[in-house]
């Protein structure tokens, strides 16, 4: 062993300090992009981040297969920061950081074992958590920057352990690879790249196979924090994991048989690998991913042969991985699995760097230079795409139309969100925010004939009716009518709403034997209107009847230029409810949503209803107009 590989082994104090400040900088990087409110956005990067908001903080279970190391954890991290006032969402996101920060750390070490002067070393770091991928995961709620720290940490060991042949570095690999083996199964594609470095000490492995053994079910052995927070009642928790069934399930399914498609022609191949290859240089460009990758062949011209063979291993073996993760789209799986290529690419430059400072220190300087030009570029053209996933309002929006539900109905409401992004945003805004009071929210996976049944009002999401149409309301209800609570919010029952004598005077009869009972408009703000109107079926309509509803100008409109805004639909309430299926009698709320465009004077709006004529012209009804007063955009 060489006495310059010796030295590497372990970081002089003074030299640690570049391995605390790439970290620092990297958890620098993630704060100025850090998701500090609740998820709202359906990026891929995005899956379960809404589910790991609600999680953490309730000491809850997450999906397969369950991460109990990282939930755990992360439980007690984001519980620790509400202590001091930071919002559930920021702390899962700073937990998420931190880990990348961790990780940050670790590649200075790994550099620093092919003797890469730590400097050098840091700026590797630095560009590995700029490429989008590695930013991105450290900016919100995701297990990927703790999964990273576990390899990095895994792949040093193994790089010591084959150096020294120590009993010691052998434990310490063992624990940190089963420990990261037990968190993410995709750790378990280092095998073949730390198989080749403890060849040399084979007989040292079998000669610790119980201590191996033991340390591997120590590592398993967390899952057992799944049971136990389903037994104590925890308020998330994914699947069954209280019942032996539902335990093995989680620790079991590493979701193979939904995700992986091995291609079955060459022609498939190929197009999977052009488009891995693209999913890869999103995170760095051509020059740097090329230099990145040829970078790890260096260690070659110090007789390092098994060290870059497990460096190219780790790459192989997860790029393979990459091409066979498919599920008809760009998924999360895909861009989790990337993650060691790039975090190695960063190495690759790092190595590049050191080579250039031992040929002539004018090139090393030049050298560093470049890997701070090439941070730089990254942090500029990477920033926005991290920030329209981290600032995307999606979530907000759906929040904001849940609290805009008003009743007179004393009636308890239920409402129903698909498991996915609106139900995890709504759940949040109840228990962290004190929102959404007096409601029940609940998923997909609800008995919906005993919430009708004990009499309860239930009410689902406008556009929930696209994945579960009417129809499929009416199979579980025997009937579903459909009417407008709030913009965006649907009301389903199993009977119509039939108006009694007692009903007031109608506003206006349409002429197409709609009335309308009442209608009004409500400021949310200077620039967003919801407009509430209540039609009457006066007979039973014998055509379809579009809805029209205008923001004017001048009222009557003088032309085109006089409809400011217009919120149009095909049929009522949100486009599900045609009139041609409203029996006499019927009354039907709904609602629309109107912005105001900058600098518009508005004077009211105007609601009516048209339809289609054979000739393809339209046949409007008389309109009904709204004054409204003090909106100034």
């Amino acid at each position: 062993m060489s006495s310059s590989a010796s030295s590497s082994d372990r970081l002089p104090y003074a030299r640690s300090i570049w391995v605390i400040l790439a970290g620092l900088a990297t958890l620098l990087i993630a704060l100025t992009t850090l998701q500090w409110g609740v998820n709202g956005s359906q990026s891929p990067y995005a899956t379960d981040v809404g589910e790991i908001q609600n999680a953490l903080p309730r000491w809850g279970t997450i999906h397969f297969t369950g991460y109990p190391l990282y939930t755990f954890l992360g439980s007690a991290f984001v519980t620790l920061t509400r202590v001091f006032g930071l919002e559930p969402a920021g702390g899962t996101s700073l937990y998420s950081a931190l880990w990348a920060a961790v990780a940050a750390g670790l590649m200075v070490v790994l550099a620093a074992q092919f003797d890469v002067p730590t400097p050098l070393g840091a700026l590797g770091a630095v560009i590995a958590s700029l490429a989008l991928s590695s930013w991105i995961d450290a900016s919100l709620a995701e297990v990927h920057t703790m999964t990273m720290a576990l390899t990095l940490g895994s792949l040093i060991l193994g790089i010591r352990f084959s150096r020294s042949g120590t009993r010691a570095d052998l434990l310490w690999l063992a624990l940190v690879f089963t420990q990261g083996s037990a968190h993410q199964r995709a750790v378990l594609f280092m095998v073949p790249a730390l198989a080749l470095l403890c060849l040399p000490h084979w007989r040292l492995l079998w000669q610790n196979t119980l201590a191996l053994v033991g340390l591997a079910l120590l590592a398993f052995a967390t899952y057992l924090y799944l049971p136990i927070r389903d037994w104590m009642g925890a308020d998330w928790t994914f699947g069954q994991p209280g019942t032996w069934r539902g335990f093995w399930a989680m620790v079991l399914d590493t979701k193979a048989d939904r995700i992986v498609a091995t291609p079955d022609n060459i022609a498939v191949w190929l197009t999977r690998l052009r488009d891995t290859a693209a999913l890869v240089l999103d995170d760095l460009p051509l020059p740097l991913a090329a230099a990145g990758l040829t970078g790890l062949l260096l260690p070659l011209t110090q007789r390092r042969t098994r060290e870059v063979g497990a460096l190219l291993l780790t790459v192989l073996a997860y790029h393979a991985l990459l091409l066979v993760i498919w599920e008809g789209r760009v998924s999360d799986a895909l861009l989790a699995v990337k993650l060691p290529e790039v975090y190695l690419m960063g190495l690759g430059l790092a190595l590049w760097a050191a080579l250039a400072w031992r040929w002539r220190r004018g090139t090393g300087w030049m050298a560093a230079a470049t890997l701070v030009a090439a941070a730089c570029w990254l942090y500029v053209t990477h920033r926005p795409t991290v920030l329209a996933i981290t600032r995307d309002p999606a979530a907000e929006t759906v929040i904001a139309a849940a609290e805009r539900i008003a009743s007179d109905d004393e009636r308890p409401i239920t409402l129903m969100a698909l498991w996915g992004h609106d139900y995890w945003a709504l759940r949040y805004a109840q228990t962290y925010r004190g929102g959404l009071r007096g409601m029940d929210i609940v998923d997909h996976n609800t008995h919906f004939e005993r919430i009708v049944e004990d009499g309860q009002r239930l009410l689902t999401l406008e556009k929930t009716l696209y994945e579960l149409s009417p129809e499929w309301w009416a199979n579980r209800l025997g009937a579903a009518h459909l009417s407008a609570v709030a913009p965006g919010i649907i009301e389903i029952a199993p009977a119509p709403l039939i108006a009694d004598e007692l009903r007031p005077a109608p506003l206006l009869e349409l002429g197409n034997g709609i009335s309308v009972l009442a209608a009004h408009v409500i400021s949310h703000s200077n620039q967003e209107l919801a407009i509430h109107v209540t039609w009457h079926a006066d007979r039973a309509p014998d055509h379809d009847h579009a809805v029209a509803v205008h923001l004017l100008r001048s009222n009557p409109p003088q032309g085109g230029e006089d409809i400011l805004a217009q919120a149009d639909r095909q049929h009522p309430v949100g486009g599900w409810s045609p009139t041609s299926r409203w029996v006499p009698g019927q009354i039907v709320a709904d609602a629309y949503s109107l912005r105001i465009p900058d600098g518009a004077h508005p004077v009211g709006v105007r609601i009516g209803m048209y339809r289609a004529l054979p000739d393809g012209g339209f046949e409007n009804s008389e309109w009904l107009f709204l004054p409204i007063k003090g909106i100034t955009p």
